[in-house]
């Protein structure tokens, strides 16, 4: 077995028995039930065309707002920020494996356990779809696979953030402000004139969820934006962790 092997492991086996991070998860799943409920029960578009339920989910709907950018901080925080604040960072960061493996296999453990999150998302449509209903399922799979690559990219920021110091609240809380960031600011400024609002369009998560996967359409473009910024967080979390043999 390979030390990234070993770790891989040990960080999934690490959040599959932290009882804090199944509490994040009732609280997903409840929220989300709950939006979904509602969603047939009270809105009309959604009740004369199930198609646009999965918008609702995984679309542009104001649990994605609010949820989504917090979520993700929270169950990265404890990668690295907890391993500082316990002193057991700068062992690992002397074993027998690279920073870029430790980045790594810490981001995959993350991503991995945030199947989980969406996979029970997910469930709400194959109950749904097992009761007569007839759903989608273009629509269903995009929308799942827009929002999980969109968590991919939080993941990273969440475990950037992570990385620069022991303090819990700052590493959460500096995680989603990123998140936010990237969620608001297009938002804001896409209505700007010349550039600065051609980039903001560009850059609008909420529609490229909303108008692309969400509605069927696998969008390479979004696909490419969710990823290469993903690969760069996860750089930048690298750097950190090579700086740290030099500032602390």
């Amino acid at each position: 077995m390979t030390a990234f092997t070993a770790l891989l492991k040990r960080e999934v086996f690490s959040l599959l028995v932290t009882p804090s991070v199944y509490l994040l998860l009732g609280v997903w799943y409840l929220l989300n039930g709950l939006l979904f409920v509602y969603a047939l029960d009270f809105s009309p578009e959604v009740q004369s065309d199930l198609s646009l339920l999965p918008q609702y989910l995984f679309g542009s709907s104001l649990l994605v707002w609010l949820l989504l950018p917090a979520f993700p901080p929270l169950v990265t925080l404890r990668l690295l920020a907890e391993e500082h604040r316990l002193g057991t960072l700068e062992p690992l960061l002397t074993a027998p494996i690279s920073d870029a493996a430790v980045v790594l296999a810490k981001y995959l453990s993350a991503s991995i356990f945030f199947l989980l999150f969406w996979g029970g998302v997910l469930l709400l449509f194959v109950l749904l779809a097992s009761l007569g209903a007839q759903l989608d399922w273009a629509r269903v799979v995009g929308g799942f696979c827009g929002a999980f690559l969109c968590s991919l990219l939080f993941l990273a920021t969440g475990l950037f953030a992570s990385s620069w110091s022991g303090n819990l609240i700052l590493a959460a809380g500096g995680g989603a402000a990123l998140n936010y960031l990237l969620l608001f600011l297009p938002a804001i400024t896409e209505n700007a004139d010349g550039a600065v609002g051609a980039v903001a369009r560009a850059a609008h998560i909420p529609n490229m969820l909303d108008r692309g996967f969400a509605a069927g359409l696998l969008d390479s473009y979004a696909a490419a934006y969710f990823l290469g910024l993903s690969g760069l967080f996860l750089f930048l979390t690298w750097v950190r962790l090579v700086s740290r043999r030099w500032v602390p």
